[in-house]
């Protein structure tokens, strides 16, 4: 007696990875033998075509449902299997792709891994690059929430450690000698703040990513990372630097543009499966970051992109930053979408603290940027904070200044974090009010932040609960 089997159907997708089947000429040859196929309607028997996708772009598999439509010597059938004791493949059939035209022309020469996705009616082929290989086995269970992070003074991995559940495997930190520094050496100013809010942390190199060795870098790290986490410096990519003075930087060999060449050394030496770069808006239209994606892309990572207003995404301050995740796993991703801002005034967070904030309506600067219309000011109308920028405790005519009573008030470093964001327990009391200023302004809208790190952690989650279950996942 025969039994009907009932399966359930992916309304969306199913995915699997195959290799190239090689023959002993080196030819390759696409076998794909799956109970996924009749399950999207790829049955015994019935017409197929198949499209390159373009060089290296991979190829698509669609089912002819109207025959008289095609040529009939452009298609090709369905063939199916049959077992008389085998049970684990009770709806097998084959599909072949063996034309060496469409198969060179789709993949890579060094292409031996292919990602399959299968809709219904329609099969799509991507390669997988080498390179893609190599991340994705950095993805292990061990690795699922080990972050390395590059150029962070720790605001953003406190965030990442105590509301995501993310572990800060290793940093590199290093804050580079400026002029205004003089004879102060403030290089490990970013990495103490680090240790003193970071716990477990494995390894922290206090170098120079320009100058730091990739094959050292990987092997002291010891073991791999799953996300890699990096803010470029922004000062050649923001408004507030003028082109002049950005000019001069390429000239005086102090732009940091070239910082791009010295991410990709580390993204190629510790091949992390997920990369989330956080900048200023203008970073994101540059040839520098054109330049990033595109190799990125080149080596298998898909692309992502978010330029977020801190102020959607329950922030109190209008910065603007945006973040480009990239991503090897197969797992989906998705930003979340911004909400309502805010619609009262922050007056009564500010009257808290305006006790703790310093009169200085004596600035000279600061009258002179108030008389200029360049000072911005915080008022008891106010929905939300200007941007609190690097510069904020230079008492520049562009300043951030609260305005009461015709009198200006000097925001207190409390008032600042909390208008970020910022954990009150975040400490920064390891270095000077200057340079904690500098790394409050430098730092992330944390709400911002947040959201971002939320939709990083359920892609992580979807992949391992996917690729590694288990029963305690499973329940």
């Amino acid at each position: 007696m025969s039994m009907v089997q009932t399966f359930a159907i992916p309304t969306e997708k199913s995915t699997k990875r195959l290799k190239f089947k090689v023959a002993a000429n080196n030819t390759r040859k696409i076998v794909i033998s799956s109970n996924w196929l009749p399950l999207m309607n790829f049955n015994a028997h019935d017409r197929i075509q198949e499209t390159s996708l373009g060089r290296n772009k991979g190829m698509e598999i669609r089912r002819v449902l109207d025959l008289f439509a095609e040529q009939p010597d452009r298609t090709k059938k369905v063939y199916q299997r049959k077992y008389k004791t085998r049970r684990n493949n009770p709806l097998e059939v084959l599909l072949e792709v063996g034309s060496q035209k469409i198969i060179n022309e789709s993949f890579p020469a060094d292409c031996k891994n292919l990602h399959i996705i299968f809709e219904t009616n329609k099969i799509t082929i991507l390669p997988i690059t080498e390179f893609q290989c190599e991340a994705i086995k950095n993805a292990t269970p061990e690795s699922r929430y080990d972050v390395f992070a590059a150029l962070t003074s720790g605001v953003d991995l406190y965030s990442m450690e105590k509301t995501h559940g993310l572990k800060i495997h290793s940093a590199l930190e290093w804050r580079p000698h400026e002029v205004r520094d003089k004879n102060r050496d403030l290089s490990e100013t970013g990495a103490l703040t680090i240790l003193r809010n970071i716990t477990g942390i494995k390894n922290l190199f206090n170098e120079d990513i320009g100058s730091i060795n990739t094959s050292f870098l990987k092997d002291a790290m010891g073991t791999p990372v799953t996300t890699m986490i990096a803010s470029l410096a922004c000062d050649d990519f923001c408004n507030v630097k003028g082109s002049s003075l950005k000019q001069k930087s390429l000239e005086d060999l102090s732009s940091s543009i070239d910082m791009a060449y010295d991410l990709l050394r580390i993204i190629e030496a510790i091949k992390p499966p997920v990369i989330c770069l956080e900048q200023v808006r203008g970073f994101y239209s540059s040839e520098i970051f054109r330049m990033i994606d595109l190799r990125l892309r080149r080596w298998g990572y898909s692309s992502n992109l978010l330029i977020g207003d801190g102020r959607d995404y329950g922030g109190l301050t209008s910065r603007v930053r945006g973040y480009a995740v990239f991503t090897c796993l197969d797992s989906p991703f998705m930003f979340e979408q911004p909400g309502a801002r805010r619609t009262d005034p922050i007056w009564n967070l500010i009257t808290r603290h305006l006790p703790d904030c310093r009169d200085v309506t004596h600035s000279k600067s600061l009258q002179n940027g108030l008389k200029s219309g360049r000072l911005r000011t915080i008022t008891a109308e106010s929905l939300h904070s200007p941007t609190i920028l690097k510069s904020f405790a230079r008492m520049a005519r562009d300043s951030v200044c609260i305005k009461h009573n015709d009198r200006l008030y000097w925001p207190s470093e409390d008032l600042i974090k909390e208008l970020m964001g910022i954990s009150p327990n975040f400490k920064l009391d390891c270095v000077s009010a200057e340079i904690a200023s500098e790394i409050i302004g430098q730092s992330i809208q944390v709400e911002l932040h947040d959201s971002v790190m939320r939709s990083l952690a359920c892609h992580l989650n979807a992949y391992f609960d996917n690729a590694y279950p288990t029963p305690a996942l499973a329940a």
